[in-house]
């Protein structure tokens, strides 16, 4: 993603903050930056992100492993970091679902950015990808019933409801009985990669923000 020195200027800095909110797509050398912040914000995620658990006793070999195992996931899994200005504020991905036009989101927020917006900001990033660019038919966001911080950004966003499950436990503070959302794509959006093949011009798209990390 690149842009011009004056594109950025146009953007607001976020709320508190003195620059804008970011993204980028996840690279080799990552684990530099993501070291720090998932050390810091392992205590406060582990209720319910699995890797959060063990992530107080990571190292920063470890830490490289999970980036190193983040490139290698195969399409349509798709992993995006967000900053405000130098500082990491949080992780994205998309990950599958059993139907091949269905997506979902999945996302953490680093500690000392919760409550300011962020992780809306960072749902609407990822469906924008699935539906615009991918072309997903649904996007869902899943949460364990337990956590109901999670369970109002789908809400907020305009999901609506879709049902309910029971999985395995795997984060220390989870129920087992999941709570999952659906948005439908757009109607008047072109078909998307997944449908195409085609990537098109998207591989040059230019973003009104810079990453500065």
């Amino acid at each position: 993603m690149t842009v011009s020195q004056s594109q950025q200027e146009e953007l607001d800095n976020w709320p508190g903050y003195n620059h804008p909110l970011a993204c980028r797509v996840l690279r080799e050398g990552d684990q530099k930056i993501l070291y720090p912040v998932m050390k810091q914000s392992a205590s406060r995620l582990k209720g319910f992100i699995g890797w959060a658990k063990y992530a107080p006793s990571w190292d920063f070999i470890e830490v490289s492993r999970f980036v190193k195992d983040h490139l290698e996931h195969d399409f349509p899994r798709f992993h995006l970091v967000f900053s405000i200005g130098k500082k990491l504020v949080g992780f994205g991905s998309l990950a599958p679902m059993q139907s091949p036009y269905d997506i979902q989101v999945a996302l953490w927020v680093a500690s000392g950015h919760e409550g300011k917006g962020i992780g809306l900001w960072i749902v609407n990033v990822l469906q924008w990808y699935a539906f615009h660019v991918f072309g997903y038919h649904n996007v869902f966001y899943q949460h364990d019933s337990s956590n109901r911080a999670s369970g109002k950004l789908p809400q907020k966003l305009g999901y609506e409801f879709s049902h309910n499950f029971e999985d395995e436990k795997t984060a220390t503070a989870e129920s087992g009985l999941w709570y999952s959302w659906k948005k439908e794509r757009p109607s008047h959006l072109p078909p998307g990669v997944i449908e195409t093949g085609d990537w098109g011009n998207w591989t040059e798209m230019r973003f009104p923000w810079v990453s500065l990390i």
